[in-house]
């Protein structure tokens, strides 16, 4: 495929999770959140069996993760609605940071096994064990995950109650807003980690095989051990700061290593693992602030709302992203620039991200300093 075909599919994965976050947001007032759960997963696992049988091309690659993105849209959702339920307050932030961890490291551990495996086996074979692994986590929702009764007050939901409580509440549009940003960058060079680690080995003379299997090592490092280490801190940081301080912080330095990261293609490997793990721990380090604030700026009957709008406008963003990266890498090299430019402006439209949250978080910011707030930074509307 070309770059702008991968960003393409990335894309799509990106709109159909999209599609399932809205959806099951607002179902989430009205349905408990286990059996969403369960469901999602087991379809999941089933898609990506699923995909290893049929998939043949870009056009049967494209539909079969935009399907896949759906269903996976019944997972995160649920498992934030599922945390506010049960997590006091005060340990929302670590609750938040340690669950993003786990799934961080779920995300992250492909990219190491589909380096080592799919060489040798094949990727069909290896889309196989990942089909399983899912169908294993289904199964342990479903038997080990304690269910929740749904609260009363969530029985019967309103288009003009949330319009109340979320469209016409300015701390979560702003927490929104941030949430956006913040996925511009996260999805973007999530997406595109591992080919522009694959790019940088094959620049140090490696040949394909080796280049797959090393750069896929050096991408899971930077998103999986790099994402753990951000969101653990991330929300112990948002529990003891403030949640927008913290944020601020970790946007701060994730903006400059989103302006520098493409130029280090032709570096030592050893210097572009340590940006590239520092990058890692800051681009997520930010997101246990915005789902535990969310949470605390809405009233618990519209939060299942509240999260789909989050997802709608956030996500909006992870499927432009990878496809605005994919493009601009296209467009430079027809230009015959620079591999190391063009790499260079195709992470830089990324740190576009953290600057729109960093401007959205500001009353936030102000707020929290001035004594007057939350944890969130703002109190509700």
């Amino acid at each position: 495929m070309s770059s702008s075909q991968a960003g393409a599919t990335l894309g799509a994965f990106q709109f159909g999770q999209l599609a399932g976050y809205v959806l099951v947001g607002f179902l989430l007032d009205r349905i408990r959140s286990k059996p969403i759960m369960v469901w999602s997963g087991a379809l999941v696992g089933a898609g990506d069996l699923l995909f290893a049988w049929v998939a043949r091309d870009f056009a049967t690659g494209f539909v079969l993760r935009l399907i896949e993105g759906f269903l996976i849209g019944g997972l995160y959702v649920p498992a934030l609605k599922y945390i506010a339920d049960t997590i006091p307050v005060e340990r929302r932030g670590r609750t938040t940071g340690t669950f993003l961890a786990v799934l961080v490291a779920a995300y992250a551990s492909p990219l190491l096994f589909v380096g080592v495996l799919a060489p040798h086996v094949g990727w069909r074979a290896t889309m196989v064990v990942v089909g399983v692994l899912e169908l294993a986590g289904a199964l342990v929702l479903a038997t080990t995950v304690p269910d929740v009764p749904l609260h009363a007050a969530s029985a019967a939901a309103a288009l003009s109650r949330y319009l109340g409580d979320v469209l016409r509440n300015r701390p979560a549009r702003r927490l929104i807003l941030a949430y956006t940003g913040h996925n511009w960058e996260l999805f973007g060079m999530w997406g595109w980690m591992t080919p522009f680690m694959v790019a940088a080995v094959a620049a140090q003379g490696r040949g394909p095989a080796q280049a797959l299997a090393q750069g896929g090592a050096l991408a899971a490092a930077v998103i999986g051990l790099g994402g753990i280490v951000g969101a653990v801190a991330g929300g112990r940081l948002s529990d003891f700061f403030g949640r927008a301080r913290a944020a601020t912080v970790m946007l701060g330095v994730s903006l400059l290593c989103s302006l520098a990261f493409g130029w280090l293609l032709g570096s030592p490997i050893p210097l572009l693992l340590a940006v590239g793990l520092l990058y890692g721990v800051t681009v997520l380090a930010d997101s246990p602030s915005y789902s535990a604030s969310l949470m605390e700026v809405v009233p618990p009957r519209s939060l299942g709302g509240a999260f789909g709008v989050q997802m709608l406008f956030g996500w909006a963003a992870t499927v432009v992203a990878p496809i605005a990266f994919g493009v601009t890498l296209d467009l430079l090299k027809a230009e015959h620039t620079g591999p190391s430019v063009a790499w260079a402006v195709a992470f830089g439209i990324l740190a576009l991200g953290p600057g729109v949250a960093l401007v959205a978080l500001r009353p936030l910011r102000a707020a929290t300093h001035t004594g007057r707030a939350t944890r969130s930074g703002m109190p509700p509307e």
